[in-house]
């Protein structure tokens, strides 16, 4: 294969940022299953309480990539950054209740040694191997 079709396969419109653009890069050169970027959770009455950033919806998992810009630069008016951090714990919870999924969070560190991170996503991904 080609690197314009390895290249054209990644592409993935839905990818917000740059955090999440490394962090699907990872999950590829790791071997990691595809996830599904910017997953819409729906409440009850079908309404959308949340966009996973990438989810495995058939493993019951989904990953958050936390940079420091979702808590400092996009606050709420009027929002500190630790009213920021438990909205978002918040939010994780509501979809925990929703979906009865799993969540891994990951941040710029987590990234550095990729290796590494991917064994802890597999962990999850697939507990019984671990």
């Amino acid at each position: 294969m080609s690197a314009a079709e390895v290249l054209l396969r990644l592409v993935d419109p839905r990818i917000a940022s740059v955090g999440e653009t490394r962090t699907f890069w990872a999950l590829y050169q790791q071997r990691l299953p595809r996830p599904v970027s910017q997953f819409e959770v729906k409440d009850s009455t079908g309404r959308i309480v949340a966009w996973l950033d990438f989810a495995w919806p058939e493993l019951g998992v989904w990953l958050e990539f936390d940079g420091r810009e979702k808590y400092e630069k996009h606050r709420r008016p009027g929002e500190s950054v630790a009213d920021a951090v438990v909205r978002e714990k918040n939010r994780e919870d509501l979809v925990r209740r929703i979906t009865g999924w799993r969540c891994i969070r990951i941040t710029w560190a987590d990234l550095r040694d990729p290796v590494r991170l991917a064994a802890i996503i597999r962990a999850v991904l697939f507990p019984s191997a671990a």
